[in-house]
């Protein structure tokens, strides 16, 4: 089974269980319950915005619907050797989670890979973001108003604006923490 279908079978799950019918769950996360039936169906792959959405209503954590395991850890999440939980969520992006085992976190470290690629959709979900570039160069649009970052470059951001990172000419890598 691909990731798409893995995840839309969690969600249904997971939403089942909670006894929300689609059209709840819909309403709930700001979406049209006919968008919820092609994300939950697996027809349409699931933007990331949308499953932390989708989470937070359910109160579970993001790495349950991503990855079908429970974090158990209070107090300590540790990973090694740069083995964290790889999920690859749209053309041309890799994200790896750095903290999946910690339970009721309140921040998403992420070492984020990215191709260069200009079709990657504008983003939108709740808190703030923090992106440190680690390697390559990125472009950052942010509304209407872009940056350009380098290695050693950061920018802090509120992400209820639209926005999106791009590789410029290579492969980049960046550490992205969200606070939701």
């Amino acid at each position: 089974m691909n990731q798409i279908a893995a995840i839309a079978d969690r969600i249904k799950e997971l939403r089942t269980f909670n006894e929300f019918s689609e059209g709840d769950l819909a309403a709930q996360i700001g979406i049209s319950e006919r968008e919820y039936a092609e994300y939950e169906s697996g027809n349409k792959d699931i933007p990331i915005g949308v499953i932390y959405k989708i989470a937070a209503v359910l109160q579970i954590e993001p790495a349950v619907i991503i990855t079908g395991q429970y974090p158990g850890e209070t107090s300590v999440s540790v990973f090694y050797d740069g083995a964290g939980t790889v999920v690859q969520r749209y053309p041309g992006y890799r994200y790896m989670s750095l903290a999946d085992g910690f339970k009721n976190k309140q921040m998403k470290p992420m070492i984020v890979t990215i191709e260069p690629n200009d079709n990657t959709e504008l983003f939108v979900h709740g808190g703030q973001e923090f992106n440190y570039v680690l390697e390559g160069k990125v472009r950052v649009v942010l509304g209407d108003k872009e940056y350009y970052l380098r290695e050693g470059d950061g920018v802090y951001f509120d992400p209820t604006i639209p926005h999106a990172q791009y590789a410029m000419s290579e492969k980049a890598r960046f550490l992205t923490v969200i606070n939701e």
